[in-house]
Order: structure tokens, then C-alpha cells, then sequence
């Protein structure tokens, strides 16, 4: 969400072409649902937020639940105790053979299978 809100380093981060993203394909449906919230908050009109939404979910490629659901189970065992909703994240990059995960989340520093690269982290390659 932080590539919506204002021209930052998130937004450069995932509109540059070094890195290739992956998340849960609901996460689509998620942003449609505070639509209005995410324009009041990136002061953006309707088609200025959908103009960049399209933008920013063509550089992320969504995986359906089916492509996933088999590390599911593993994930949700893991992030239980950090924080279940969390765990189609990793699912997804369990199930794509990622080695690491982009986040701001700290806990989930808590988790010990996929490296995590934070945004000052991944700023550092651009």
C-alpha cells in the first residue's frame, strides 16, 4: 500500500526493473475495498488512484490461492504465533522457491525461512 500513498521509495522500489514481485492475488480485491480510503489518504482523484493502481499491480505478478495452497498449511504453522495474516505471503514465496521476502512488517524477523529485505535494504540496488 505504501506504493499508493505518496511518491516513495516503495513506489520506486517496485516500478524499478532489478526486482520482480510476487504476492497473493487477493491483495487486489483488498486494495479495491478502501479504495476511498486510500484516495482520501494519497490525496488522489478516482482516476488518477486507478491510473496508478494498474501501474503498480502490472509490476506485481498476483498468484491465485491454488498456485499456493500447498506450502499454505506450512505457512500458517510458521506464522501462527507472529501473525496468521501474514502467512499468504509466505505461502507464496514458499511455493515459488523465493529466498526472500520485502517487508516492513518486523515480526517478520520472527520467521526463519525466507531472508527478509526491508526498503532501505532493497533502495540500495537501485
Amino acid at each position: 500500500m505504501a506504493g499508493l500513498l505518496k511518491d516513495s521509495l516503495s513506489r520506486k522500489i517496485i516500478l524499478d526493473d532489478h526486482f520482480s514481485f510476487y504476492a497473493p492475488d487477493y491483495i487486489g480485491t483488498e486494495l479495491l475495498k478502501h479504495r476511498t480510503y486510500l484516495m482520501k489518504k494519497a490525496k488522489l482523484s478516482g482516476p488518477d488512484f486507478t491510473l496508478l493502481l494498474h501501474i503498480l499491480l502490472s509490476r506485481v505478478t498476483l498468484v491465485p490461492f491454488k498456485d499456493f495452497e500447498p506450502d499454505f498449511h506450512r505457512a500458517m504453522q510458521i506464522m501462527k504465533p507472529i501473525d496468521e495474516k501474514d502467512a499468504p505471503f509466505l505461502a507464496v514465496g514458499l511455493s515459488l522457491g523465493l529466498d526472500a521476502i520485502w517487508t516492513e512488517d518486523r515480526h517478520f524477523l520472527l520467521q526463519d525461512v525466507l531472508k527478509v529485505y526491508t526498503t532501505s535494504d532493497l533502495i540500495e540496488y537501485i
